[in-house]
């Protein structure tokens, strides 16, 4: 049985309808908003009144005279009245926090080396989202948290080996804390969120994490794919050469043993006159593993985030061509772009930002 919809629920989406058309940067009259969403004049009217007395959204002025009516009035995101704290825990050995604005925006930062390399202390945790929240003063909307590992939809972390967490209800502890809504993502759904909005990503898109491991994320017409477990997308430890090389979990051949950076780097360390070939290689590896899921989802877009010395143009290059060398068919037109995410370190903060407006554009 579906559950019944009610007029908060179509609130809410409205809200949230709206915000994401004006994101990050865009401008438009409420007239522009109805013809691009259907939505009435009046209900457009009374939505967007509410979202600027909320802060979220400002009135700029009078745009270009479009026909022989009266110009109608520029809306845009607030990007004064409210801030939001995210933390990145995605990378070794720190901690990344951040004030930002409603336009994904980093206006403070901050960094806490990790003593124990990957191994995160919760108290540490919350003592960085506090010192955050105290940089971003009275408005505060949100905070936001990306984790590597396992997270359910309630914000708990089921398990990240990474950080040495599991069970953590982290989103709890940190409303509780903070009394202020919150918002926990793996960090590799963050990615593609950044990439979706800000970078060159499309509704539907398969991201793949070369770090110290290897994860995906699948966003099918612009919904994240979470499985049973809340664990799609953990592929680093799918094995694809029985007879491969033993892996941290105990296994042969994971993707994770060919692909990671830890992997690719201690390769080309002992051999750096073959780096070439060693990264033609992953990326035909990688290519190898990605060409199933790409027809089974008929997907076109794979968007690689990894550091560039690892997840440049030679792999890249090679996951393209055995990609579409293995899923072409008949029926497709054009072929599966292969591309490097091209949103930096700050990746995962910024499209954490983005997850926290969701939940706070929806419920304010």
């Amino acid at each position: 049985m579906y559950a019944k919809s009610n007029p908060s629920d179509a609130r809410a989406n409205n809200r949230r309808l709206l915000f994401q058309l004006l994101f990050p940067g865009r401008q438009l009259s409420r007239a522009d908003l109805c013809k691009e969403t259907g939505l009435s004049r009046a209900t457009a009217t009374d939505v967007t009144g509410e979202m600027i007395d909320d802060g979220l959204l400002r009135e700029l002025g009078s745009g270009p005279r479009d026909g022989r009516g009266k110009p109608g009035i520029l809306l845009a995101i607030d990007t004064n009245a409210l801030r939001l704290v995210c933390v990145d825990l995605s990378r070794p050995y720190v901690m990344t926090g951040a004030v930002m604005d409603l336009r994904a925006r980093i206006v403070e930062r901050r960094e806490r080396v990790l003593d124990d390399g990957d191994r995160v202390d919760l108290d540490d945790v919350l003592s960085l989202v506090g010192q955050m929240v105290q940089l971003a003063g009275p408005g505060l909307a949100g905070i936001g948290v990306a984790v590597p590992g396992v997270i359910s939809g309630s914000g708990t972390v089921i398990s990240s080996a990474h950080l040495g967490w599991s069970d953590v209800e982290l989103r709890d502890l940190l409303e509780e804390e903070f009394s202020l809504p919150s918002c926990v993502n793996n960090d590799a759904n963050a990615t593609l969120l950044a990439d979706r909005f800000l970078g060159h990503g499309s509704s539907s898109c398969l991201l793949v994490q070369i770090a110290r491991g290897v994860g995906a994320s699948v966003l099918l017409n612009d919904e994240f794919v979470a499985g049973d477990d809340h664990a799609a997308g953990e592929i680093g430890h799918v094995v694809i050469d029985s007879d491969g090389p033993i892996c941290a979990c105990g296994k042969r051949g994971c993707l994770e043993t060919y692909v990671s950076a830890v992997a690719l780097r201690d390769r080309i360390r002992k051999d750096p006159h073959h780096r070439t070939e060693t990264l033609t290689e992953a990326g035909t590896r990688l290519g190898n593993a990605l060409a199933m899921p790409t027809s089974l989802l008929n997907l076109r877009d794979i968007v690689v985030y990894g550091p560039p010395d690892v997840a440049g143009e030679t792999l890249l290059d090679a996951c393209r061509e055995t990609v579409n060398a293995l899923s072409r068919n008949d029926y497709q037109s054009g072929g599966i772009r292969v591309r490097r995410c091209e949103l930096g370190d700050d990746a995962a903060l910024r499209g954490q930002a983005i997850s926290v407006l969701h939940e706070i554009v929806g419920r304010r």
